[in-house]
């Protein structure tokens, strides 16, 4: 529709709308029908009342016998005038523009000019030319001025006789209803709106793995039968949660105790090519065993703390790897005083999953960091075989793992981390959704693969 883009977004915005426009409507229907039947009738009858008493004295003016008559027929109708002889008037007709001749004149006229119905009377009695002034001696009463071939005629009419003071209360009426029943509506809207963002904002917060408390359920029952259902599913969720970290921390622990006990035998047996082909497993094993601590800890909640991202950047990714002889190419465009809220070992363990990762497959590393957006975006680029376009949705999966190619056994011995599970990008993911980031997968300039993360600040 032509019109949808004038359409609010927000439910808010919505009911308003659905309030306002009706309102609109019935306040248009009221003023046009207040205005072109009840106050134009009177308005009608009482200009041609006084145009029909101007008339007479137009008539009679120039007649001597009729000077005192029409001196009493002045004072008693309240219609006083002058005459004055030999005296033209300098324009024919004063107060009406060029636009009067549109069609839209006859309906806005009414609205706009309160001497409508008079000039009306005036031009159908055939006092014309005439002319109008308000009077500069009393506000209660306008100057009419009418040519007439002896001479001109001065009438002081009383504004009160021309025009209905009903207009103004009614006026005042319309406007001050729909002012008080917008207001009522605006107040009633806000406090419905007002359960639904709540509910919104825990739904993002839980959403971003932040700890939330229960919302209270208020407002309309269907926003409380919302609320309710949100708590219910929040419960199994973190139900789930907390048994799938219980199970691998379980799992994870148990395992450590036969693989210590194999450790002993086999440092007790005599050194041989076997033995240590059996202590190459148990490493590996052992890696796989803190690689699933890692993912059942993703779980954890660490609150979020301001700390300087640069220097984080710098001293806890690119130095750390440093000393461990990786070289890390770090372009990191942001200002050394920017603090935003992040979870420190959360983004941690993100970053270092995924440049190890990029270190297993490639030997040239990239990190580069920016603000654009309201997000902090940081890029990291291997040269290495990179990852299949039809692959990148799948290898965010627990234990998924793809082909041989970026099969992480091979390269175990090799990763900071360990490696071989297929959870180092799962983790990754977790984390950067903990701070409702996203991340994203793309072909490196170096012929790699680029991961790109973006958390809100």
């Amino acid at each position: 529709m032509r019109f949808k883009k004038f359409i609010p977004r927000s439910l808010y915005g919505r009911f308003l709308l659905i309030i306002v426009v009706p309102i609109l409507i019935v306040q248009l229907v009221s003023i046009y029908v207040f205005y072109f039947t009840h106050l134009d009738v009177i308005s009608k009858h009482m200009a041609r009342n006084i145009v029909e008493e101007m008339v007479f004295i137009k008539k009679s003016v120039n007649k001597p016998e009729y000077e005192s008559l029409l001196q009493d027929f002045s004072q008693n109708v309240s219609l006083h005038f002058s005459f004055e002889e030999r005296r033209r008037l300098k324009k024919k007709k004063i107060g009406d523009s060029n636009w009067r001749q549109n069609k839209i004149y006859d309906y806005i006229d009414p609205l706009v000019d309160p001497y409508n119905r008079l000039k009306s009377e005036l031009d159908s009695h055939g006092l014309k030319p005439y002319e109008i002034f308000e009077s500069p001696d009393d506000d209660d009463f306008i100057i009419v001025k009418v040519q007439t071939k002896q001479g001109l005629i001065s009438y002081d009419v009383p504004i009160k006789k021309i025009t209905s003071s009903s207009s103004y209360v009614f006026t005042f009426w319309m406007i001050l209803t729909a002012l008080i029943t917008s207001f009522i509506s605006i107040v009633f809207l806000r406090n419905q709106i007002r359960s639904i963002r709540e509910l919104r904002d825990i739904a993002e917060k839980f959403g971003r793995g932040q700890n939330v408390e229960n919302i209270k359920p208020h407002g309309s029952e269907e926003i409380r039968s919302l609320a309710i259902s949100f708590i219910k599913m929040k419960e199994r969720v973190m139900r789930q949660i907390t048994q799938r970290t219980d199970m691998l921390s379980g799992v994870s622990h148990d395992l450590r105790t036969p693989l210590t006990r194999m450790k002993l035998q086999l440092e007790m047996m005599q050194k041989s090519e076997e033995t240590e082909d059996l202590k190459s497993d148990i490493s590996d094993m052992e890696k796989l065993v803190d690689e699933y601590l890692d993912f059942a800890r993703s779980d954890d909640k660490e609150k979020s703390n301001l700390i300087e991202i640069k220097k984080f950047l710098q001293e806890k990714i690119i130095n750390y790897y440093n000393k461990m002889n990786k070289r890390i190419d770090g372009f990191l465009n942001l200002k050394d005083d920017l603090e935003i809220p992040v979870k420190k070992l959360a983004l941690k363990r993100a970053l270092v999953n995924l440049i190890d990762n990029a270190f297993n497959y490639g030997s040239l590393v990239s990190l580069t960091a920016s603000l654009s957006d309201n997000n902090l975006i940081i890029s990291i680029d291997d040269n290495g075989p990179g990852i299949p376009k039809n692959e990148r949705n799948n290898v965010f999966k627990p234990f998924y793992r793809i082909d041989n190619s970026r099969n992480l056994d091979k390269k175990a011995a090799q990763s900071t981390s360990g490696g071989g599970s297929g959870l180092g990008l799962a983790i990754a993911m977790d984390a950067i959704t903990s701070h409702g980031g996203r991340i994203k997968l793309s072909d490196s300039p170096f012929g790699g693969l680029r991961v790109t993360i973006f958390i809100p600040v």
